[in-house]
């Protein structure tokens, strides 16, 4: 899914323990910031139901494919 306004791929953040935002992601951008909240809990933009699985789930995949952690690490600490 990319960015309505720039054409960036959006990104899952983390905001609170189980409350994740799709936003873009370039510092340039103000998606989906420039909606109402109405508008984004309509757009799916809002997850509030993000388990501990899906957050150590991304961590890892981060891990191996961005900070480049050998797998067996990752597994490990995930």
């Amino acid at each position: 899914m990319d960015c309505p306004l720039c054409g960036t791929p959006l990104k899952q953040h983390l905001i609170q323990p189980n409350v994740s935002l799709i936003s873009c992601p370039s510092t340039e951008c103000v998606f989906p910031f420039n909606l109402s909240m109405e508008e984004i809990q309509h757009q799916n933009l809002l997850i509030t139901d993000i388990n501990n699985n899906d957050i150590m789930n991304m961590m890892q995949s981060k891990m191996i494919d961005v900070a480049n952690v050998d797998q067996k690490i990752a597994l490990f600490i995930s």
